[in-house]
């Protein structure tokens, strides 16, 4: 005898669709993944971006110069600056798009290194020479300031 509590035929005349549990926690996981990559190229991108329009290799020759001559603020009371160093100041003042900065920069660049060699010296001429480096220090301070550089020494 067949039990009545028993479906004969589980399958016959039903249909049952597949779980969507699963499907749709698969779903809402690709979707995730695909939002989150996208928003890490988008700042990937926006890193690039910016990179390359605040490049330093796009910087005017005379603000680089700028950047790296608070050494200069010192004159006779701070270290000697190095020859080479000196040079490399007036060569990147001397190619400076800008003619104000490019003078400044060359004329208190030459002026350090007078003061320099001149240290310890009393005459009328070394005189000369820190009056009128402490006479050109303001307008250079400003001329890099022109640029949003500030100069510390």
């Amino acid at each position: 005898m067949a039990n009545p509590h028993v479906d004969p035929a589980p399958d016959a005349g039903t249909t049952t669709a597949p779980s969507a549990g699963p499907l749709r926690r698969r779903r809402r996981g690709v979707v995730a993944t695909a939002a989150l990559l996208g928003l890490v190229l988008v700042g990937v991108g926006a890193v690039l971006a910016y990179q390359s329009f605040a490049s330093p290799a796009d910087e005017d020759s005379g603000v680089r110069a700028c950047r790296s001559s608070g050494v200069l603020i010192h004159g006779e009371q701070g270290p000697i600056v190095p020859r080479e160093k000196l040079v490399e100041l007036t060569e990147l003042f001397e190619a400076s798009a800008d003619p104000h900065l490019a003078k400044v920069g060359f004329t208190t660049v030459g002026l350090v290194e007078r003061v320099q060699r001149m240290r310890g010296e009393t005459g009328p001429g070394a005189e000369f020479y820190r009056q009128s480096l402490r006479e050109a220090l303001p307008d250079f301070v400003a001329a890099c300031g022109k640029h949003g550089v500030t100069i510390e020494g």
